[in-house]
């Protein structure tokens, strides 16, 4: 097989699965700054709960996808190993991470604001404890938490890069297990010699 048709299909489909998935970081960032309630964090939950099973289902669909990709190539012995599905999961993933984290980067940069999005985290934070009952312990604690998402930097373009190759590669990895053990196909050695016998 060609190395060029995985390089090309997993370009693609990782651009693919980068959109998706970065469609709903910038969602998550937008009810984060925008959201004027505490109620937001409930939609929010739901939005995590859609956005990690459409990270599973497009792995495994655009797997699968190649699998068969792969097996209408490999004609005479029609094969796809457990460690082919595993690394393009993870290919796959790793360029979905860099999207989104550059994406991601550009939006709360230079449209939300860092210093703005680290108020709307805190401001919710608060807004959420002030309705639950806190132990007079952990005040203190809770104090020091906000003061430290407050008087943090912005991280760099390259290191919010590779943080989302790093979350990305680890996603990919262990759902990457999974969708491998469905799309592999071991090679039917025994069927292909007696086809070629009985010819």
């Amino acid at each position: 097989m060609k190395p060029s048709i995985f390089l090309n299909d997993m370009l693609t489909k990782g651009a693919i699965l980068g959109g998706v998935m970065l469609l709903s970081s910038i969602a998550e960032t937008a009810m984060l700054y925008y959201g004027n309630s505490v109620n937001w964090i409930v939609v929010m939950s739901i939005e995590c709960l859609v956005a990690m099973a459409a990270y599973c289902y497009l792995v495994y669909r655009f797997t699968k996808g190649y699998a068969t990709l792969v097996l209408s190539e490999r004609k005479e012995m029609p094969y796809f190993s457990y460690g082919s599905g595993l690394s393009y999961a993870t290919s796959i993933s790793m360029l979905a991470g860099v999207i989104v984290a550059l994406g991601s980067y550009m939006f709360r940069h230079y449209i939300v604001g860092y210093e703005n999005y680290i108020a709307a985290t805190v401001k919710l934070l608060q807004d959420y404890l002030s309705q639950t009952e806190v132990p007079a312990s952990m005040v203190g604690t809770y104090d020091q938490m906000f003061k430290t998402l407050q008087a943090q930097e912005e991280p760099s373009l390259i290191s919010s890069i590779f943080s989302g190759i790093w979350s990305y590669l680890l996603a990919g990895t262990i759902v990457g297990m999974i969708v491998a053990a469905f799309t592999k196909r071991e090679p039917k050695i025994f069927d292909n010699q007696e086809s070629q016998d009985e010819q």
